[in-house]
């Protein structure tokens, strides 16, 4: 741009830079022909740089004076880029993934409490603030449509029910209100106190509402709902009927009716857990179940066919499952560290997802996916940051929604979107060296954690691909075949491999890589497949190498046998001929005279020497008393 506050001097410089991409216009058309005469298009050839106004008018320009002939060559490079954004952005997802969330501002209660219209596919949350409130979601768009909010004086949301068009909102403040809404217009109706404690639980069959109340024991009471909603109410005692739970039952955290709906099952906050069936409409006692010790504070609760599954506000959870029909404990499952304290529980299709009422370190938590019917877990994703304390849930189509809580800190909550169907699994981790022998490997791949990677639905078959370590591909001439079972791997090529899969359900692989070449280095890699089908291929591993053939360690044994045997025969030859020496014989006269010893000599010499010249020897005494005194000298 011109500036006219500028000097004379400046003004030309600026006039001079702008001629020069003009002036380099020419010489970048001829090195451009040159590199379009090898077939490729120019804009994928040129050399890549961050943009600039240089640049920018030089392309301008360019467009400007060949625009017709580049016309198909733009066209085919913008083609040929968008390809290449769109392979770098879409990716598949590892897991279940979430789908969507829609931040609310709820102050620090956050969501507790909802319920939903599945034909249109809206959802009303509760939200535990003073004063309560309540929105309105589209969950195919996760967006809020609606807003409501109750008087200043209905404090803390405990339990939220539904019928019809009419919503029934149960506070902690005043105790045992029960508030009604209208939930398409979202407008406040009027309130009912039903008890003088607070209802922590509800729930709706027919055209009445089954809510408990905060007392010790625990009171049960049956709403006329219907007849509320059209004002038929004067006599209370003809709209309500409750019963008193038995002594210790309190606390009641969930409920909901058996298969046939004849029976309504009820959960207790009790240490132990306790758990107590009530005929309905007639609210008589039917059975009742304590629970083990450690199945502590049952929190949340669902019906999975003739069962229930109930989750402890324990760390780490368990996962309990009752027989309805009986009320026998027939099974339950422990969750590994960190699932804490399961607060919701979503039936869709054969799986529960549940929700933890905790938070991890990290400000997130996780979601995880159990076959009721075996009690086994399949697999878990981790949520985003901030998405922790899921109290709240509830199923809709192919998706499992969740209601976060909020934190002092950040007073917002999310509502969370999961799709619940399953994907590829994740990327394995490379596989690791367990033992090897002259023509084979055994490797295992087993990570931490490995429902958080199997992509929402359990591992049916593994493959494992070997290639010489000298080859730096996975080209199919360097690929020596696949492991068994996977129904995705190919036929043909399972040929030289021999699997051994143990404990798969548990994700617990190991592989048996047979049919291999001694003394020689190999690496490996792994294939994952769920129901959906194949995983990527891992990272390859580390060299692994295997073991010295049968004949090569039979002829090292042979040929160290015979070193030894032949330094033993060496030894054992010196041994015997060695010339014996005395060095450690005593020095006594008896033995150098015995064996004529040199300094016996010597000192028969000495003492000769000293006695004169030579003659006839003396007597006896005087020479040998001469040559004693000398040794004892000595």
């Amino acid at each position: 741009a011109w500036n006219p506050g500028k000097d004379r001097s400046a003004q030309g410089a600026v006039v001079e830079q702008s001629q020069q991409p003009a002036q380099k216009l020419a010489q970048r058309q001829v090195a451009r022909e040159r590199r379009e005469k090898n077939g490729l298009p120019w804009l994928l050839r040129e050399r890549r740089r961050p943009p600039n106004s240089e640049s920018l008018i030089c392309f301008l320009q360019e467009m400007g004076v060949n625009g017709r002939h580049r016309a198909g060559a733009v066209v085919r490079n913008v083609v040929l880029l968008s390809v290449a954004v769109l392979a770098a952005l879409v990716r598949p997802t590892a897991g279940l993934y979430r789908d969507g969330f829609e931040v609310v501002e709820t102050g620090p209660g956050g969501f507790f409490g909802a319920v939903i219209d599945e034909d249109t596919g809206t959802a009303w949350f509760g939200i535990d603030d003073s004063p309560a409130r309540l929105v309105k979601v589209d969950l195919a768009s996760m967006t809020v449509t609606g807003k409501l909010e109750m008087r200043k004086d209905e404090q803390r949301l405990w339990c939220l029910v539904r019928h019809g068009n009419f919503g029934y909102m149960g506070v902690e403040s005043p105790g045992g209100r029960l508030v009604g809404i209208d939930l398409d217009k979202m407008t406040r109706l009027g309130y009912a106190t039903a008890s003088q404690f607070p209802l922590l639980a509800g729930l709706v069959v027919g055209d009445y509402g089954y809510f408990s109340a905060g007392s010790n024991p625990a009171t049960l009471m049956r709403l006329h709902l219907l007849q509320m909603q059209k004002g038929k109410c004067e006599d209370w005692s003809a709209c309500r009927f409750e019963v008193t739970m038995d002594k210790g039952e309190e606390a009641v955290r969930t409920m909901f009716t058996d298969a046939t709906q004849t029976h309504l099952v009820v959960a207790m906050y009790t240490v132990p857990g306790t758990i107590v069936k009530y005929e309905i409409p007639s609210l008589r006692r039917a059975g009742h179940l304590t629970l083990q010790h450690n199945e502590d504070k049952v929190l949340c609760g669902a019906r999975f066919g003739r069962h229930g599954i109930f989750g402890t506000a324990t760390s780490p959870g368990r996962l309990i499952k009752v027989n309805l029909d009986t009320m026998g404990r027939e099974s339950a499952l422990d969750l590994i560290d960190g699932e804490d304290r399961p607060a919701a529980i979503v039936i869709h299709g054969s799986y529960a997802f549940i929700g933890f009422g905790s938070a991890w370190s990290e400000g997130t938590s996780s979601i995880l996916k159990v076959d009721p019917e075996r009690m086994v877990r399949v697999a878990a994703i981790i949520t985003g940051q901030g998405q922790t304390w899921l109290y709240t849930g509830l199923g809709y189509k192919n998706y499992a929604i969740f209601g976060t809580r909020g934190t002092s800190t950040t007073r917002h909550a999310s509502i969370l979107r999961i799709n619940t169907q399953p994907t590829f699994p994740g990327v394995p981790v490379p596989p690791m060296y367990n033992d090897s022998g002259a023509d084979w490997i055994a490797c295992n791949w087993l990570r931490e954690y490995p429902e958080y990677h199997n992509g929402g639905a359990p591992v049916i078959g593994a493959r494992v691909l070997v290639r010489p370590s000298d080859n730096h591909d996975w080209t199919a001439e360097h690929v020596y075949g696949y492991a068994a079972p996977d129904p995705a791997a190919p036929k043909t090529a399972i040929v030289r491999v021999h699997e051994k899969v143990t404990r798969l359900e548990d994700h617990g692989y190991v592989a048996q890589v047979d049919k291999l070449q001694s003394e020689t280095g190999y690496k490996l890699a792994i294939i994952l497949t769920n129901e959906v089908g194949p995983s990527h291929r891992s990272r390859s591993s580390f060299e692994m190498r295997t073991a010295l053939s049968w004949f090569t360690e039979m002829l090292w044994v042979a040929v160290s046998g015979g070193v030894l045997a032949a330094v033993l025969a060496m030894y054992l030859i010196g041994w015997v001929y060695a010339p014996r020496i005395d060095a450690l014989s005593p020095d006594n006269e008896s033995e150098e005279e015995a064996g004529n010893s040199l300094l016996h000599s010597g000192n028969k010499a000495f003492s000769s020497s000293a006695s004169g010249p030579s003659g006839p020897p003396g007597p006896a005494g005087g020479g040998g008393g001469g040559g004693e005194g000398w040794r004892n000298k000595r």
